[in-house]
């Protein structure tokens, strides 16, 4: 096990870079898990490029990794996104994209563009049991450290795609499904009876659906009070997420 001791080493610049930029990170393909609860969800799944830790108790139980190093806790804060690390951090292969053909329950997101709302969508699909995701232009990146922390490592366990609205109406098409879009002015989601498979288009909360999005199905909402206008996206989604798949179960 090697160790680790200079702020200048390369590997440190090459970790706070795939923190940080977006686009070097998509180059390289790898991404930064941080905390020991994250890291050893992800180990079941992947081997990783590197884990560096301030000590070897932090490590996951059988995990597997190329390379293991050890360093100083002032070197892993230096990485670090938290006020106050943890320990642990590894880089991670991203996950490969799937073409979604298949699927009978997809969540498409339009413009999603916080990072905490996209990581506990994510989460909130795979627990209720959806099985892809397709991310419309203007969704943030998954793998940004605050979406991969609201997501709990969730990228790693739901096939996910990226693409245009003429992509996803050919997997509607494809796939034999539903089209449904969570709007405002939507009819009550307990009136919808799905019957077939489902794809739910879930937009940015403050602008609403894009114009394609009503090309793509029937628009949805859920009801509110007089007092409330609207629900937070990653609300909003749990809520329509669990009924349409409860809906389509009874059927």
């Amino acid at each position: 096990m090697k160790e680790l001791s200079s702020p200048q080493h390369p590997l440190i610049k090459h970790l706070v870079k795939l923190r940080q930029n977006h686009d070097y990170r998509w180059h390289h393909q790898t991404l930064v898990l941080e905390g020991i609860k994250l890291i050893a969800e992800a180990s079941s799944l992947l081997t990783f490029k590197t884990i560096l830790a301030s000590s070897a108790h932090l490590l996951p139980k059988n995990v597997k990794a190329e390379k293991i190093i050890l360093a100083a806790p002032a070197l892993i804060q230096k990485v670090s996104g938290l006020q106050s690390s943890e320990g642990i951090l590894a880089e991670a292969p991203m996950p490969k994209f799937s073409n979604l053909y298949g699927k009978k329950y997809l969540l498409a997101l339009d413009r999603i563009n916080d990072p905490g709302n996209l990581g506990t969508i994510i989460r909130s699909a795979i627990a209720l049991g959806w099985e892809g995701i397709f991310l419309l232009e203007g969704t943030c990146d998954p793998f940004n450290e605050k979406a991969l922390r609201a997501s709990r490592g969730a990228v790693f366990k739901i096939p996910m795609r990226q693409g245009a609205w003429k992509d996803l109406q050919e997997i509607i098409k494809v796939n034999n499904l539903q089209g449904l879009v969570a709007d405002i002015k939507g009819v009550p989601f307990e009136q919808v009876k799905p019957s077939s498979g489902v794809l739910l288009v879930l937009s940015n909360e403050a602008q609403g659906p894009s114009q394609e999005a009503f090309s793509i199905g029937s628009p949805i909402t859920v009801p509110m009070s007089g007092e409330m206008e609207s629900l937070n996206v990653s609300v909003a989604a749990g809520l329509l997420l669990y009924s349409l798949r409860q809906k389509r179960e009874l059927l």
